[in-house]
């Protein structure tokens, strides 16, 4: 009996053991999830921070090229109204009219008096206050000026053109 006593001891022993261990498993089991979702937290925050600066900084970028976009767009209003179109048309080409260039130039004088800059979307012209303008006019102010940029191009390429000799 002392034989069966002391057996069921040492079994009881290492149950008790087998316990300790499974539960010491079980707890470094937990402090590796917790270390975990810790570690995961501390990315999320680092993401949500990385985030927010690209967010302020693409802000930012936004702010300073619309800031020098009206500035730049002032610059033009202020060429226009001193006469930038009569410089670059120049002298009347063959076949036109100068009254018809004169009105040209005062049209768009008079357009740069009172604040007005040329917008196109879908193959209109529309014109606009400088002070209404918004981020989202720009493709349609940047399409204005190429159509305006194009003219004036063509017109001074056709006018080199004219004296030369075609084979």
């Amino acid at each position: 009996m002392l034989d069966d006593a002391w057996q069921v001891e040492a079994r009881n022993r290492q149950n008790g053991r087998a316990r300790r261990r499974e539960l010491e498993r079980a707890r470094e089991r937990s402090r590796i999830r917790f270390a975990a979702a810790w570690a995961a937290a501390i990315r999320q925050e680092e993401l949500a921070r990385k985030r927010e600066q690209t967010r302020k900084r693409k802000l930012a970028e936004e702010a300073a090229a619309w800031k020098h976009f009206v500035q730049t767009e002032q610059l033009q209003l202020h060429l226009r109204k001193n006469g930038q179109l009569a410089r670059l048309l120049g002298e009347p080409l063959p076949g036109e009219f100068p009254a018809m260039l004169q009105r040209l130039v005062s049209e768009d004088e008079r357009q740069a008096e009172r604040g007005l800059v040329a917008l196109m979307s879908g193959g209109k012209t529309f014109y606009k206050d400088i002070h209404d303008l918004a981020p989202e006019d720009m493709p349609a102010r940047i399409a204005a000026n190429r159509l305006r940029t194009t003219w004036l191009k063509e017109r001074r390429d056709g006018w080199l053109g004219r004296g030369e000799v075609q084979p």
